[in-house]
């Protein structure tokens, strides 16, 4: 079973932590890599990535309807036969 850059990075957390060097410096064929930016560059989300501590959104569903008044009500304005 081959390994992927996003499989090979995943096993180096263990419960969403990392658990490589302080740094967070991974060496890939010889050469030395900031985990972040590897990761970024490889479109790879890790597991304590900032874009998945991002709260997401509420909405608001306490707001009072308002109603649109003179839109609930049907208008007759004349011919409507097209020529």
């Amino acid at each position: 079973m081959a390994f992927t850059h996003e499989k090979l990075l995943n096993k180096m957390f263990k419960d969403g932590v990392w658990q490589g060097r302080e740094d967070r410096v991974i060496v890939i064929a010889g050469v030395e890599h900031d985990l972040d930016e590897y990761a970024k560059q490889h479109s790879i989300v890790l597991p304590d990535s900032k874009a998945e501590k991002k709260a997401k959104k509420e909405i608001n569903t306490d707001v009072e309807d308002k109603g649109y008044g003179d839109m609930e009500e049907q208008v007759d304005e004349g011919d409507t036969s097209v020529d």
